[in-house]
């Protein structure tokens, strides 16, 4: 799993919470329809956690872009509505793939024609490109035996 797949559970929240309005993603254009949303990933990094294990984390932002009025003015209160919307769809793991990640999302509060929300998520994964060589057999192949005399001397 990878950023890619963390922006597109974003989306698919996003078109399902509102099926009628345009995401635009990585470009959001001058013109852009309204009602709509700008999403985008920040940052994305990995770090090893493990032999062949790292953790990634993820963050992305959302611009939410309501409709404006006959002065070309956005409602500040349409948008915190639209921040509180976004914001009650991440309080529960969302599904990707066989996976079920917890997706963090917070906002400030909406500034002039425009509202944020930010997104983050972290979790444990293979590395990217590692892979368990032949040399390193599973904990379910080796065998233990103890021997008593052994530990305990010449009793």
């Amino acid at each position: 799993m990878t950023q890619v797949d963390i922006i597109e559970a974003i989306a698919g929240v996003l078109a399902r919470l509102w099926p009628d309005r345009m995401v635009y993603r990585d470009f959001c254009p001058v013109d852009h329809k309204r009602p709509s949303t700008f999403l985008y990933c920040t940052t994305a990094e990995y770090n090893f956690a493990f032999l062949g294990g790292v953790e990634w984390t993820v963050e992305a932002e959302a611009q939410l872009f309501s409709t404006v009025d006959h002065y070309d003015v956005e409602s500040t209160e349409q948008l915190r509505q639209d921040q509180a919307a976004v914001m009650a769809q991440f309080g529960r793991p969302i599904q990707i793939g066989d996976r079920h990640i917890l997706i963090l999302a917070r906002a400030q509060a909406p500034g002039p024609g425009v509202a944020v929300v930010t997104f983050s998520a972290s979790w444990m994964d293979a590395a990217p490109g590692f892979e368990r060589g032949e040399e390193a057999p599973l904990m379910e192949q080796y065998t233990l035996a103890v021997n008593k005399e052994e530990v305990n001397g010449n009793d």
